[in-house]
Formats: C-alpha cells, sequence, structure tokens
C-alpha cells in the first residue's frame, strides 16, 4: 500500500470543488464548472509527467513524536484557530473565576487567556515539548503530563474544563468525555471544541510543516452525533453547540497554492469546527 501523493488529493479537490458547483446559482455557475473540468483534466495529464504531484502528503507521526516536532511552530497561529477561538471565549469569558483545566492544553494558547481572566489553570498534555512551551507563558500556572483517558486529577477538583482541538486524537470518544466530567465539580461547564466530522471525513490530517517536509498526525473519525453520546453517557447536560465555518485564511491545505479556486470553493463555507458547551448536573 503507497502514501497518498499531492496529485491524487488536488483530483480529490478539484472533485469536490466541481460538486459544490453543481447546482450553484448565478450567470457564472456553467463557466466556474467548465473551469474545474479543465483544470482537473490539466492535473490528471500531469500526474504522470510532474514529480511534485507524485511526491506524498507528509510523513505520518504518531501523537508523541508529531507534537514533539510541531511544538516550535505550533503557535504559527494553525488554520483552524480563527474560527475556533471566537465562540470558545465568547463562552469562557462569562464563567466567574474559578479552576480551570485545560486538557490536551499544548503550548497554553487557551490556558493563557483563562489566567487573563483571572482563572487558576491546571494544564495537562501528553507533550513534554508542548508543556515546557505552556509554561514558559504562564508561571503561575500548574501543568501536569498526562492523557485524555486518564487526567492526572482528582474526581470533582476543577470548576470547568477546557478541551480544544484535542479529541480526535483518540479513536473512542466516551472514555475521554467521561474523564473530563470526573475532575469537574458539579454544576460546573466542560467547554470542547473539535475539528469537524465532516473534514475528517473528507481526509482532513492534523498537518504542520517540519524540517524533513510535510507531516501529519492522524486524525480519527467521528461523527457529531458521537459527541452528544459520550456527553450523555457521562451525564452532562449540553447547554450549546456551534458549527464556525471554514473561512478563505482557515481552508489551507496542500493544494492552496497549486489550486488556489478550487482549494476555496471546495472548502470555504463548510463546517470547520465544532464546538460544545456542556455541563455537569
Amino acid at each position: 500500500m503507497t502514501d497518498p501523493t499531492l496529485g491524487e488529493l488536488t483530483v480529490g479537490v478539484e472533485g469536490l470543488a466541481l460538486l459544490r458547483l453543481l447546482h450553484a446559482d448565478g450567470a457564472d455557475a456553467a463557466t466556474a464548472r467548465a473551469t474545474r473540468m479543465a483544470e482537473t483534466r490539466d492535473v490528471l495529464g500531469r500526474l504522470e509527467r510532474d514529480p511534485s504531484l507524485q511526491g506524498p502528503l507528509g510523513v505520518e507521526l504518531d501523537l508523541r513524536e508529531g507534537y514533539a516536532r510541531w511544538a516550535p511552530t505550533y503557535d504559527g497561529p494553525l488554520r483552524l484557530f480563527s474560527i475556533e477561538e471566537p465562540p470558545m471565549r465568547s463562552r469562557f469569558d462569562a464563567w466567574p473565576a474559578g479552576e480551570v483545566l485545560d486538557a490536551a492544553c499544548g503550548t497554553g494558547r487557551h490556558a493563557v487567556r483563562l489566567a487573563e481572566r483571572g482563572h487558576s489553570v491546571v494544564g495537562v498534555d501528553q507533550s513534554p515539548d508542548m508543556l515546557e512551551r505552556a509554561r514558559a507563558k504562564i508561571p503561575g500556572g500548574r501543568f501536569l503530563e498526562g492523557t485524555l483517558t486518564d487526567l492526572p486529577l482528582p474526581d470533582a477538583s476543577v470548576d470547568a474544563a477546557v478541551c480544544a482541538l484535542a479529541l480526535v486524537h483518540v479513536p473512542e470518544l466516551e472514555p475521554a468525555v467521561a474523564e473530563l466530567a470526573r475532575v469537574v465539580r458539579p454544576g460546573g461547564r466542560i467547554l470542547v471544541s473539535d475539528v469537524h466530522p465532516f473534514l475528517v471525513q473528507l481526509g482532513w490530517q492534523a498537518q504542520f510543516p517540519s524540517a524533513a517536509g510535510r507531516a501529519y498526525v492522524r486524525l480519527h473519525r467521528h461523527r457529531v452525533t458521537d459527541y452528544a453520546r459520550a456527553a450523555l453517557a457521562a451525564g452532562l447536560v449540553v447547554h450549546g453547540a456551534e458549527e464556525p465555518v471554514l473561512t478563505p485564511e482557515a481552508a489551507v491545505t496542500p493544494t492552496v497554492e497549486l489550486v488556489p479556486e478550487a482549494t476555496r470553493t471546495a472548502f470555504v463555507g463548510l463546517p470547520g469546527v465544532v464546538v460544545w458547551e456542556l455541563a455537569r448536573p
């Protein structure tokens, strides 16, 4: 079995763009479809003779090695940050000051904001390299090494929890959501964001540049209803949900420079992130 190539991804993006144009309104719709067909034929004709299209999409790394390599550039920012942060912040900015867990905290992106809002922050991540950067940003915070399915905290020990763009890294949602519920006190809130299942179904991965070229960490495929099911199984109540859509700035894939118009047409406007606000009764 060979790794997927940039050429294969490019053909797929052209096809998705064409599908989204099939019933588009406006006098230019037919022209846009014809453009996509012509560019698809051009890409197909180049597959055998263009070495850049024959190269792999990137090296797949496991979580630990992937985030160790990603840590120096993680605050880039990433493509989904611009659409994920506004709904997350609008919700946790309204929380009264307390002790908040940032689960899978990474380099402390949300932990910094929480600390600025007067919260006492405890961050947990399985990557020592990410935690090192988080500690440097928030000297007064407490940062511990641990996983989403084995949080190093006692039962009912925090007032609220945040888990951002991380549950896609676990194969099963229920154990991780149950852990979040376990450590939050009764009456507390849990705020979860994740890469939208629609994008993961379309093949999006946690991709990043590395010294050796493109690399990625594989994302697990969950459905939107899987999140709700895991929350209900943990005894949580759903207080709200949002699905921010991809903007041109967020719709970045390895094809964006090769076929920019097709990439925008394929992805802009699709749901890019899902945000859940949960409560422990």
